[in-house]
């Protein structure tokens, strides 16, 4: 795929006198956590409030997210402090929840 200056148009419209920056939990565990961090993070020069709600493990039995119910922790975090959302996807079935929400 080549560089190209309309590659970058996504970047240039925050309009951002500083680099983007995304903060957030490494992974969401409770809404009261997710919301917290927002908040904190609400009046700071983050851009992107982003939380792991899936977390894929290699080892059987270890903590793997919050799954879908951290969608809707997100989206009430963009509604209470007006910062943009995002997380990470691992397969069809999560794009398409994320979607959805």
């Amino acid at each position: 795929m080549e560089n190209t200056p309309a590659m970058h148009d996504w970047l240039t419209n925050f309009d951002l006198d500083h680099p983007l920056v995304i903060a957030g939990p490494c992974s969401a565990e409770t809404e009261e956590q997710v919301l917290k961090i927002a908040h904190e993070l609400k009046d700071t020069d983050v851009t992107v409030y982003r939380a792991g709600i899936w977390k894929p493990r290699t080892r059987p039995g270890m903590f793997e997210g919050v799954g879908a119910i951290g969608l809707d922790w997100l989206k009430k975090v963009k509604e209470e402090t007006g910062l943009l959302t995002s997380t990470e996807v691992a397969n069809k079935d999560h794009v398409k929840l994320a979607l959805e929400a």
